[in-house]
This record gives structure tokens, C-alpha cells and sequence, in this order.
């Protein structure tokens, strides 16, 4: 399996690329050998088709791993929120993966009570059936 610093090593490689987290099973130190790499990047700009497929064959090389690839520029809530809150960061700087965790803060803010409430007048219409 590969490590941290050899899934940092990848991505180095790849131009532009600006933040990189890893999250899921690999952040939590529970992967299996069958486990995906789920990992979230920002470029300079939302990836295009091309970086998308460039990065997942660097990190599959890399890694051995199939590639769960998230484009944090395009991503939103609540996925932005468990890669900000339970994710590695291995790759960026301290104020692009601020400013991420501000707009996952008013992400949340702003669109979490609506889900809640679909979901509670979900449950409830099913419960209710």
C-alpha cells in the first residue's frame, strides 16, 4: 500500500494542482486492500476532462488503488464537510485549506437546516403511510 508521502509524491507531478485531502478509509487508518483512494484536489480552476483523467492514473499508479477523485471547487455539502472535517491534508496551504473550510462552514449554514427538514417531512411521510 501506498503512504502518504508516496501519494504526495504523485501529485507533485501534476501541474497546477494547488490542495489535495485525502479522506475516507485512508484517512482513518481503516483501509482494506481492496479499499478505493478517496481523495479531493483543487487546480487553479475546475478540472477539465483531461487533468480528471491524468490524476487518476498518477494516483492509481502510484497507489495500486482504484481512485475515488473529488474536485473540491465543484464539490458541495455534506461531502465537502466530512472531507474538511475528517480529511488529511497532504498537499496545499494553510490559507486555501482556510478558505475551503469557510465556505463548508457557510455551506452548511445555509443548506444543512433545509436538508434536515426534507428529510424529517421524508420520515415522517413514511412513517405515516
Amino acid at each position: 500500500m501506498a503512504s502518504l508521502p508516496d501519494i504526495r509524491h504523485a501529485l507533485q507531478q501534476l501541474p497546477h494542482l494547488q490542495l489535495a485531502i485525502v479522506f475516507g478509509s485512508c484517512a482513518k487508518g481503516t483501509q482494506k486492500p481492496d479499499s478505493d483512494l478517496d481523495i479531493a484536489v483543487a487546480f487553479n480552476q475546475v478540472m477539465s476532462v483531461q487533468q480528471h483523467i491524468d490524476t487518476i492514473a498518477a494516483l492509481a499508479l502510484a497507489t495500486g488503488r482504484p481512485i475515488d477523485l473529488i474536485d473540491l471547487r465543484t464539490v458541495g455539502e455534506p461531502l465537502l464537510g466530512q472531507i474538511m472535517q475528517h480529511g488529511i491534508r497532504i498537499m496545499g496551504s494553510d490559507v486555501l485549506h482556510a478558505q475551503y473550510m469557510m465556505r463548508h462552514v457557510m455551506d452548511a449554514a445555509d443548506f444543512m437546516p433545509y436538508q434536515a427538514r426534507i428529510l424529517q417531512e421524508r420520515r415522517l411521510a413514511w412513517i405515516n403511510k
